[in-house]
């Protein structure tokens, strides 16, 4: 990772379906994918990403405006 890089590429991940019973919302950050940059009405799902601890604030992250793109620009 590139310091003050604003758009660093995600590496492929492994994506698991959860029955919505079973999940935990300490310490996950519901991040928006978006198809686009234009963001808008292009979200797509919300992933679960966790975050380095459970005491976390998910605020700095909705903050900072941190999604996910499924086209690079």
């Amino acid at each position: 990772m590139i310091p003050k890089e604003l758009t660093p590429e995600l590496p492929v991940m492994h994506v698991t379906a959860i029955e919505r019973k079973l999940i935990v919302n300490a310490g996950y950050y519901d991040c928006p994918v978006y198809i686009t940059t234009m963001r808008g009405g292009t979200i797509v799902f919300t992933a679960k990403l966790r975050m380095e601890s459970e005491e976390q604030d998910e605020k700095l992250w909705i903050l900072s405006g941190v999604a996910l793109f499924m086209q690079p620009e």
